[in-house]
């Protein structure tokens, strides 16, 4: 089972490396409740403050994404929509580089007997790996994912998080992400209802 959920940052989270048993101190779930009241917070203490966050990206509770990989939201979104239409239009390969935190995501087509897979992988350069060093190291993540299980999850999880953006006043910075999240959603539906 594939989970794609997106944490919003609570506090500052330049921290959190240092407190990384602690991520429900940290961060809250967008689908939460408090998410908007969070966003809120951060928008009435700074107007020009990032919505930052986590995508947290899971296969049968094995993290391929974690709360170490935290960044400005609008750019993981938008990231990781725009390397899944990569991958559609580029007939099976896609990758993203996060410009704030040099994590790099990739997916590539991979194909089992039975049926198509998606090969994920996330590489986090600067990681401190267990927050009692101050070495930074690089961690690597992947996994054989479903293709469409994958897809449809990438979609819905952007509409939720586009929902909770739609909330707030500072979403002049996605227009970028609803268009191409309307792109992917229109493709993967084709795509679902010709297989």
């Amino acid at each position: 089972m594939i989970e794609i959920k997106t944490y919003i940052g609570r506090k500052d989270l330049r921290t959190y490396k240092k407190n990384k048993d602690s991520a429900d101190a940290f961060f809250v779930s967008a689908t939460s409740g408090e998410a908007l009241d969070v966003i809120r917070s951060i928008s009435s203490r700074n107007l020009d403050r990032y919505l930052n966050g986590a995508i947290i990206i899971k296969v049968d509770q094995h993290e391929l994404t974690t709360f170490s990989d935290w960044d400005d939201l609008d750019l993981l979104w938008t990231g990781l929509v725009t390397m899944v239409l990569e991958y559609l239009q580029n007939g099976g390969y896609g990758a993203t580089q996060l410009s704030m935190n040099g994590v790099e995501w990739s997916l590539k087509k991979a194909q089992s007997k039975t049926k198509s897979l998606i090969l994920f992988h996330s590489k986090r350069p600067n990681a401190f790996y267990d927050g009692r060093i101050s070495t930074p190291v690089s961690l690597e993540n992947k996994a054989a994912l479903s293709e469409m299980e994958f897809l449809r999850k990438v979609v819905s999880s952007a509409e939720d998080f586009w929902s909770l953006r739609e909330k707030d006043t500072r979403t002049q910075n996605l227009a970028a992400f609803a268009e191409k999240h309307k792109e992917l959603k229109h493709r993967v539906l084709e795509q679902g209802t010709c297989k």
